[in-house]
Formats: structure tokens, C-alpha cells, sequence
């Protein structure tokens, strides 16, 4: 039998309090803020801007980035709940990132069985800086540019379970998911983009707010 749905979370900024790619970035060059700023005003795309942030971090630096990241991050408030409530219901639940798999891995710590899925794009330390290998590619009707395409993610998850896609997410990273996705909890910049675009989303702050919420109605998009 299939699940009732699949639920799909971002990581930066919606599974941890802050977004984990700025405050590394940013830590190691104070001048990538301005690249960030750039990023979330779409002025530049997710993937140009991405490969030039961590273009700034020099590969020898891969223990310290870990142990920054390891002591810097704060989950929200309710997360570790959230992730056992659907692994003991049996929802299918992926974190989709634009991060980089070294950074998921040094604040969630090894996979685990009963843990949720991770997509992310690969960093490769094998130059003088970090360089990214882009393991989900946009494909039509996305318009392109997203580093990881989370709208070919949720098409490609939706059919694969026969069931909705539920989105929760904090940012332009998230926008092209959250288009196609047939419910969206959003804050920060994902929710005021959907609220100057007209479309629908629910608001959170915790993981609390999600799990109340999520279990509540079964109207989402056929």
C-alpha cells in the first residue's frame, strides 16, 4: 500500500535554525555576503552562485569546515519529533539540499535506517578549492539554473510513490519545488515570495507547527 504522501524538507534554514551554507561561506570569507545577497535577490542563479561561494573555500580546510559546522548548528525546535512521528507512520521523508553532502553529514551525523533520505549535490575537495558535482540537473519545465533541481526532485518522488508531495521550506533554493508541490509549509524568503506570487502555502516556525498541521487536512492538489 502506498503512502498517504512523501514529505520533502530543505535543510538550511528550515531543518537547522540558520542556513548552514551562508554562516560557512561567510565564516571563511566575510565577502561572500555579497554574493548571498545577490543570491536571495535573484539576481543570480542558485548554481552560479553557489559554485562561486564555495569556489572561496580552499580544500585543505575540510576538518575545520566540519568542526564549524558541527558546533555551530542549531536544529528547530521540534525536528527530531517530526523525523520520528513519520518514521513510525511509515512516511517516505526526504531532505533535499542545495547544500553540499559533507555539510549534511557533519551536523546530522551518519544515516541511519529509519532516518529520512538525503539528495544533495557532492563536493569534491580533489582541487585547490571546493568544487561541486551537480547530481540532480534541472530538466524541463524548470526554468533552470537551481544547482539541485528540487522541482524535478518532488516530479520524480510524486511518481515514484503514487502520492502528494508535502514541502516545507525557507528559501529561493526552495521556490521551484515548492511550484510543483501539492502542499508547502514556508518561511523567511519562500514564504514571501509565494505571498507576492498569490500561492498558497502554510506558514511555520517549528517543526511543532508542521507535525500539527500536516496530519490535519488531506486537501492537497490530485
Amino acid at each position: 500500500m502506498s503512502a498517504p504522501f512523501v514529505v520533502v524538507s530543505d535543510f538550511d534554514g528550515t531543518i537547522t535554525q540558520h542556513d548552514m551554507v551562508v554562516a560557512l561561506t561567510c565564516h571563511v570569507e566575510a565577502g561572500n555576503r555579497a554574493l548571498v545577497d545577490r543570491i536571495n535577490r535573484r539576481e543570480l542563479d542558485l548554481k552560479s552562485g553557489l559554485t562561486a561561494l564555495f569556489q572561496t573555500l580552499p580544500s585543505r580546510g575540510r576538518s575545520a569546515y566540519e568542526t564549524f559546522l558541527a558546533e555551530s548548528a542549531t536544529f528547530r525546535s521540534g525536528y527530531h519529533q517530526f523525523q520520528h512521528v513519520l518514521a513510525d507512520a511509515k512516511i517516505p521523508f526526504y531532505i533535499v539540499s542545495n547544500g553540499l553532502d559533507f555539510m549534511l553529514d557533519a551536523v546530522l551525523g551518519p544515516k541511519t535506517e529509519n532516518g529520512p533520505e538525503r539528495m544533495t549535490n557532492h563536493a569534491l575537495f580533489d582541487g585547490d578549492h571546493i568544487t561541486i558535482d551537480w547530481e540532480y540537473p534541472c530538466l524541463p519545465p524548470c526554468p533552470g539554473g537551481c544547482g539541485l533541481c528540487k522541482h524535478k526532485v518532488v516530479s520524480e518522488l510524486r511518481d515514484r510513490h503514487h502520492a502528494p508531495v508535502i514541502f516545507i521550506g525557507d528559501g529561493v533554493t526552495d521556490v521551484n519545488g515548492a511550484r510543483l508541490a501539492d502542499r508547502v509549509f514556508a518561511r523567511s524568503h519562500l514564504a514571501q515570495y509565494l505571498e507576492e506570487s498569490g500561492t498558497a502555502y502554510t506558514p511555520f516556525d517549528t517543526f511543532d507547527d508542521v507535525l500539527a498541521g500536516l496530519f490535519q487536512s488531506t486537501e492537497v492538489k490530485a
